[in-house]
């Protein structure tokens, strides 16, 4: 059976198209809605610029599976990503994708409230920053999960309810490519109240 979430006809106009004002014809208004269970089958392409998807996940994968899914088609320059939790194998495969040169920077925002509920990850975490200039931590109260990926031709922003650990199921995501929801949800990053920062001393209070 077609999918029509994956098969649409940009330059087919309906009914409602036609009595729509031409100021509203946009990709801004493709809104995309589909269950998914295994992104890298599910998902057959990444959103157009100013598209939109929304998606709801049926298995267990987490906020981190779209990254990989995005340095298939592009590099990406600058890698933004707030979270309440964050495992040891996600901080590992960035670490990866960024020797291997498919990140370039990484900027992570954590919740401040993982110092004590994952010391082992927070240890590693320090750790890293002294090896990797590119790579910046800071923990705030923060209980936001969004990540923001530049590239050289999109601006992709990745939020919902899923976290970068390893417990997620039943989630939800919009997954676009907009420059300004890019630099609206920048701003978590921006003018965030930081807590704590990790550097070669461990963790540095402000």
């Amino acid at each position: 059976m077609s999918n029509p979430f994956f098969s649409i006809d940009h330059n087919k106009d309906n009914e409602e198209d036609k009595n729509m004002s031409s100021s509203f014809k946009s990709k801004y208004l493709c809104q995309h809605f589909q269950k998914i269970e295994n992104l890298e089958k599910d998902l057959n392409r990444l959103p157009e610029k100013d598209e939109f998807f929304f998606l709801q996940t049926q298995n267990a994968f987490n906020a981190f599976t779209f990254i990989p899914k995005i340095i298939q088609s592009h590099s990406i320059s600058h890698l933004y990503a707030s979270t309440y939790s964050l495992s040891r194998r996600v901080v590992n495969a960035l670490i990866e994708l960024h020797d291997q040169g498919y990140i370039d920077q990484i900027t992570l925002l954590v919740s401040d409230s993982m110092i004590k509920r994952n010391p082992t990850t927070i240890d590693l975490l320090c750790g890293l920053v002294t090896s990797y200039p590119n790579i910046k931590v800071y923990f705030g109260w923060n209980h936001s999960k969004v990540a923001l990926a530049k590239t050289k031709e999109a601006h992709y922003v990745i939020e919902g309810s899923g976290n970068w650990s390893e417990n997620a199921h039943i989630e939800q995501y919009i997954f676009s490519n907009s420059k300004n929801h890019y630099e609206f949800r920048k701003q978590i990053f921006t003018e965030s109240e930081i807590r704590y920062t990790a550097d070669s001393r461990g963790l540095r209070k402000h």
